[in-house]
């Protein structure tokens, strides 16, 4: 297994369970990948995922594992579970007052058919499996096909459901889940929103990267071994199985490959050219990167929650910066986290702890990469004076700890192509379908796992991943 994020982990742990042996070679210092945390001064970020929707995926893995979910994580529904500001002062709580609204409901009645429609079929399956789940009782489903063919955009689809140009701007936003600008995203993405409101938005006590650490100990449990700070330099095919080099001249060998890095970054660096697919040099868009900041606050913002979105005022604009002008975007729509709001532990008595995210391009040239390096700084100042709009005043002044995550950081820490976070960007209407499949087609012995490839990103469908290769490898 190369790299310990989310998919790997889950796979490395069903597969122990049954009986093989399985290694996993770790670049850096502890499991987790991108979910992962820092701590500094008596604060504490988790700085990947901050968000759990779909609990019963979770649920379901630690069952198979023989484990009960209850005893090792606790999860405390948030609700409402974000509010939305806008430059006008406007705002809107997602709490169930608003999802009675009229128009969104019929909106989560549409959503609700592409749910049905494709959950089972295609979130739990390899790609190239979908179409076998269609049995005789699933069949009435197909009624739901024309809304997941549907050819709009979700900013389309979100014209025609809403007049209130802030409810589009809502709408819109769930493409940032996989990476992607809604002007481009298959309105099919609906299905976002629908899964949020009928799971909920959770949160794990003692913060997100919980997962990880318990999945950590269960692979341990189960008998996996973890080569942690040791980097997988190339994949080479030896007689039957596979010889795998790491930068400090050491080589293992293997039976299978379970790759947990980026599919895009793990072709062009570990597989010899013969049998690389050439994913770094398509001219496909690359999914948002995202700048970071890990900030300790001093004093207490009573009008915010745990999860706060502070929307740019040209939507469009703002993604035409990102994906065709390739430059951070100015406005941002800004995300702000701060999980002490809900365990106050995470923080110092009197502080919060911001986790600060915008969505910025990911990077095609090591120029583009680099600069980082040199505005970083500046465009934190830029992200901090914006938010004084919303009227969070004086930020700047209550700042006593601050960290950076930049693209470059993304990429140098966890070999994501460009520093992107997802791979390729759901862009196009087929564009689930061209994800980088979960099984290498010129060496079948050699499987993918993680955001980058299929069903997508995110703490569920990266944890789907880890499973479908499981079940595809030990059948």
């Amino acid at each position: 297994m190369i790299g310990a994020g989310l998919g790997g982990l889950s796979a490395a742990a069903l597969l122990a369970r049954s009986g093989l042996r399985v290694t996993v070679f770790e670049k850096g210092c502890r499991a987790g990948g991108k979910m992962n945390v820092f701590s500094a001064t008596g604060f504490t970020w988790d700085t990947g995922p901050s968000l759990v929707t779909m609990p019963h995926v979770l649920k379901r893995l630690w069952q198979k594992l023989g484990r009960d979910l209850d005893r090792d994580l606790e999860l405390i529904r948030l609700e409402p579970s974000c509010r939305y500001f806008w430059p006008d002062r406007h705002q809107i709580d997602e709490d169930e007052a608003f999802w009675q609204r009229p128009d969104l409901v019929r909106l989560l009645r549409h959503a609700a058919g592409i749910y049905d429609l494709s959950a089972e079929a295609f979130l739990e399956h390899r790609l190239e499996d979908w179409w076998k789940q269609l049995r005789w009782k699933n069949l009435p489903k197909l009624r739901h096909l024309p809304k997941i063919a549907d050819r709009r955009t979700l900013a389309q689809l979100a014209a025609g459901c809403f007049t209130d140009k802030r409810l589009r701007q809502y709408l819109g936003r769930f493409a940032t889940y996989n990476g992607s600008s809604p002007y481009r995203t298959p309105a099919a993405f609906a299905i976002i929103p629908y899964v949020q409101r009928q799971f909920g938005s959770w949160y794990v006590k003692g913060g997100l990267y919980r997962i990880a650490e318990n999945l950590a100990r269960i692979c341990r449990e189960e008998g996996v071994r973890f080569e942690f700070g040791t980097e997988i330099s190339g994949v080479q095919p030896a007689g039957r199985g596979f010889t795998l080099a790491t930068g400090a001249g050491t080589a293992f060998h293997c039976d299978l490959v379970i790759c947990n890095q980026d599919v895009l970054s793990a072709d062009a660096r570990l597989f010899p050219p013969p049998l690389r697919r050439g994913y770094a040099s398509q001219r496909r868009d690359l999914a948002v990167s995202g700048f970071a900041m890990l900030l300790g606050i001093r004093g207490s913002h009573p009008g915010l929650l745990h999860h706060n979105v502070f929307f740019s005022d040209d939507y469009e604009t703002e993604f035409r910066q990102i994906f065709d002008q390739r430059t951070p975007p100015s406005p941002p729509t800004i995300y702000v986290a701060i999980d002490s709001k809900t365990e106050p532990e995470r923080a110092p008595a009197g502080h919060e702890n911001w986790f600060v995210l915008v969505n910025v391009p990911a990077f095609r040239n090591p120029e583009e990469g680099n600069r980082w390096e040199r505005i970083r700084e500046h465009y934190g100042r830029v992200i901090l004076r914006r938010l004084t709009a919303f009227g969070v005043d004086g930020l700047e002044t209550k700042v006593v700890e601050r960290h950076y995550l930049s693209p470059l950081d993304f990429a140098r820490r966890f070999n994501a192509f460009g520093g992107s976070l997802y791979g390729f960007a759901s862009h196009g209407l087929f564009s689930a379908f061209k994800r980088p499949p979960l099984q290498s087609r010129r060496l079948p012995n050699v499987w993918f796992v993680g955001g980058s490839t299929h069903p997508g990103g995110g703490i569920p469908l990266t944890l789907l991943s880890g499973q479908i290769v499981a079940e595809q490898v030990l059948r």
